[in-house]
């Protein structure tokens, strides 16, 4: 085998734009399958992303490794997922028309560079055979931009600063010690954002706006509702347009753990071929947003079990789908799924899994629910005539992020914010025997506020016998309110697989704020996004018969 390594090859777009690409291949060897990763992040950088492109070609495959439109030695302007759909179509099929590609191509990738694959898959490219993705989004306006309609403002901040917009500004001409000093200075505008939250208005960021420009992010802070381009690259609602079978793996904390999931319902369910329906698979790991996955996450290691070979598993997917070898027994299944707790690897035919009964554990109390001492309950019946909850929101001390899908992710112990009297509380009894918990997680809140418009949070915690209150799923919830009126809200707390043992207690958080993974309302009614004037909100929670909050959890039956 002779490696050749050819740099920066031109690949001409459809609409005259020059995106240059790496390739990797065996110079003695016949035409071969393509395995394509588009980056905006260098490709120098994103070589080992995923798999060493040398394993790939010593299993018989051309690897070729793009810069994104706008990024790296490409030409254009970079605006992100829109983009991706013909520039990744046009890619697919200038490989296969390569003398050294047999015509079939595989793309892959994790994060925005596993968004490639799936944006131009709704394009439909005929030489586009399989794609494998991790820990990437279904829909990228709620999911990735936005959650529950509030700006992912840690994700967000970090991700423009640090692997975007630095990377086009590196590439525009200034000095080398221009570009020092601005990277330095952006660093520490963006750490002052995450630590204090001090600056208001954030259409307004001067980081973004003079140091490392990006003009996408103010773009998405002006479209925070679901508009036709928004919805071009909503994978999941463009999923009749997908042919080919994937891979997607995903994990229980990572902060896109809902989109995995999402996506392979869609695609089952209305993908255009019966390849494509039938070639789903989902691989949810306890990870969370990072490869090679990791088996301690946060503050809790997750046993051998969790450190899975992923650039194996890639490789023996592609093998099986570009190859037509046979299936890897760890594929054969639709769903493979990690159980957390007892720690081991579960099959199934569907996700959430068949067994799985939607199980509803009703907040109850006397109205005085706030912090783990208050008098907060979880029962199994709705509530009769009980008083509200009621918390005071102020957005200048707003409760901070604490592990979940944000910057920091992961499991930890979340008794420090539990002390807080601005969250609200709701404890279980001490469960009698184990509770499995596998599928997504809903909570039903009927609530009131003096805000014109204001969020409301949740967390759903195992905490252990010892006190060591773990996080499993969090979510928010914006909307406007007709001040003093109660109305019912669904928040989405994503999904997991965990048995919480004999022992241990159910808890469920309700604030609103988790700050900085999200943006602060200023619960004056105007857009949080060019905001200025911050005020408190007074927050109710109802639970009476009237108005039955509830906790919805999808119990499986253990034996």
């Amino acid at each position: 085998m002779t490696i050749l390594f050819d740099r920066d090859v031109p690949v001409s777009m459809r609409d005259g734009t020059v995106l240059r690409a790496d390739v990797v291949r065996d110079g003695q060897a016949g035409p071969a399958p393509a395995l394509l990763l588009r980056t905006p992040y260098l490709k120098e950088g994103a070589f080992g992303s995923v798999f060493a492109p040398f394993d790939a070609v010593a299993r018989g495959y051309a690897v070729v490794i793009q810069d994104c439109r706008g990024t790296g030695e490409s030409e254009g302007e970079l605006h992100p997922f829109l983009q991706e759909v013909d520039d990744g179509y046009d890619t697919v099929e200038w490989c296969a028309a390569q003398g050294w590609c047999d015509g079939r191509v595989g793309m892959y990738g994790m994060s925005y560079m596993g968004a490639t694959p799936w944006l131009a898959a709704i394009a439909a490219p005929p030489s586009l055979r399989a794609i494998a993705t991790f820990m990437t989004g279904s829909d990228f306006l709620e999911g990735w931009t936005y959650e529950g309609g509030a700006f992912h403002l840690g994700f967000n901040t970090g991700w423009v600063a640090a692997n975007l917009s630095l990377r086009v500004l590196e590439r525009s001409g200034i000095s080398r010690a221009e570009y020092e000093q601005r990277e330095a200075e952006a660093m520490r505008a963006l750490a002052r954002l995450r630590a204090t939250g001090s600056f208001a208005p954030l259409d307004q960021l001067p980081l973004y706006r003079e140091v490392a420009p990006a003009p996408y992010y103010f773009d998405w802070l002006a479209r925070p509702d679901r508009d036709e381009e928004w919805e071009a690259v909503n994978i999941a609602a463009q999923a009749h347009h997908v042919e080919v079978p994937a891979l997607g793996v995903g994990g229980w904390y990572d902060l896109f753990a809902g989109g995995p999931p999402q996506t392979f319902n869609a695609v089952r369910e209305r993908g255009a071929t019966e390849a494509a329906r039938d070639g789903q698979r989902l691989l949810m790991g306890p990870w969370n947003h990072s490869l090679p996955a990791l088996r301690t996450i946060g503050a809790v290691d997750f046993g051998p079990e969790a450190d899975v070979d992923l650039a194996e598993r890639t490789l023996r997917w592609f093998d099986w789908q570009l190859f037509d070898r046979d299936p890897p027994a760890e594929l054969g299944a639709p769903v493979r799924y990690f159980t957390m707790g007892p720690n081991f690897w579960r099959e199934s035919d569907s996700w959430p899994p068949p067994e799985a009964t939607p199980t509803s554990f009703f907040l109850r109390g006397g109205g005085a629910a706030n912090g783990a001492g208050g008098d907060g309950r979880l029962e199994r019946e709705p509530g009769g005539d009980e008083p509200p909850d009621e918390f005071l929101y102020h957005p200048l001390r707003p409760v901070p992020t604490v592990g979940g899908g944000g910057r920091v992710d992961g499991a930890f112990d979340q008794r420090r914010v539990e002390e807080r009297q601005d969250v609200l509380v709701y404890d279980s009894a001490p469960l009698a025997e184990p509770l499995e918990v596998s599928g997504p997680l809903t909570v039903e809140l009927h609530v009131a506020t003096s805000a014109p418009s204001t969020d409301f949070t949740a967390k759903l915690v195992e905490v252990a016998p010892d006190g060591f209150a773990r996080n499993l799923g969090d979510g928010i919830m914006r909307s406007r309110f007709e001040p003093g009126v109660v109305r019912a809200v669904s928040i989405d707390l994503r999904n997991t697989s965990n048995v919480l043992p004999a022992g241990s207690r159910i808890r469920l958080e309700v604030s609103s704020s988790n700050f900085p993974r999200f943006d602060r309302n200023p619960n004056t009614g105007e857009a949080p996004a060019s905001a200025t004037r911050f005020v408190p909100a007074h927050q109710y929670v109802h639970h009476s018969a009237a108005h039955p909050s509830r906790l919805i959890l999808p119990v499986v039956p253990t034996v």
